[in-house]
């Protein structure tokens, strides 16, 4: 139930149907789903989110609007034009979509993803999810969903110049990452380190063989990429 429910949406988003109207990008996807959102008439309440939002902030946040919604409750963030071009949707049943749809967006006709930006504004919004999964009463088990979609052509943008790293064009237009299963939330304390295996698999899919944000013991912002 909950893979199909991320498949659902990973379709719907290549169709560009969003909760709020967002530019048509490539976009960064990602899920946290309540191994109870599966269940006949599940509902939380979620009004303590709805009164105090912080920590529904959308990814790449800076200052928020918001609004009530059938499925629950979003939270987005506007470009200087007003329109939107990120969001966090919380749904009563127990999940939450954040979708971005900037930080991929093509710089003069060039596709590129931001190595170290990409990788600490999924780092950086996470735990806010986290918490509110357990603002809501939320139990786990639950899943952790990370998905590209609209990335054909894409290359991983360095920091610096890593002897034997050349990046190539993503070959696949829609990528979608392993689930991440949570069964207690103290797994959830070094978010980095438990979700490095997301950012490796991207960089593999970039033409590298791991995250150079990351050394070698696991510790991110201190890579090869990451370094003066």
């Amino acid at each position: 139930m909950k893979g199909f429910f991320r498949n659902e949406r990973i379709n719907e988003l290549k169709n560009n149907r969003t909760p709020i109207k967002i530019p048509e990008t490539a976009k960064i996807v990602l899920h946290l789903i309540a191994e109870e959102s599966s269940t006949i008439d599940k509902n939380y309440n979620i009004e303590i989110i709805s009164r105090n939002p912080k920590y529904l902030k959308p990814i790449k946040y800076i200052g928020m609007e918001m609004s009530h919604t059938f499925d629950g409750f979003l939270t987005y963030t506007t470009d200087l034009s007003g329109g939107a071009r990120s969001y966090a949707h919380l749904y009563r049943r127990g999940i939450i979509e954040a979708v971005e749809g900037s930080l991929l967006k093509p710089i003069v006709e060039k596709k590129e993803i931001p190595s170290i930006d990409f990788e600490k504004e999924i780092i950086t919004a996470i735990p806010g999810y986290v918490e509110v999964f357990k603002r809501i009463n939320v139990k786990p088990p639950f899943s952790m969903y990370l998905s590209l979609v609209g990335v054909e052509g894409c290359l991983m943008k360095l920091n610096k110049e890593i002897l034997g790293a050349i990046p190539t064009p993503i070959q696949e237009n829609v990528i979608k990452l392993e689930e991440i299963y949570i069964e207690d939330y103290a797994e959830t304390e070094d978010i980095p380190r438990l979700i490095q295996t997301w950012f490796d698999d991207i960089w593999n899919a970039c033409g590298m063989f791991k995250s150079f944000n990351y050394d070698e013991n696991g510790n991110w912002g201190y890579g090869l990429n990451s370094s003066e």
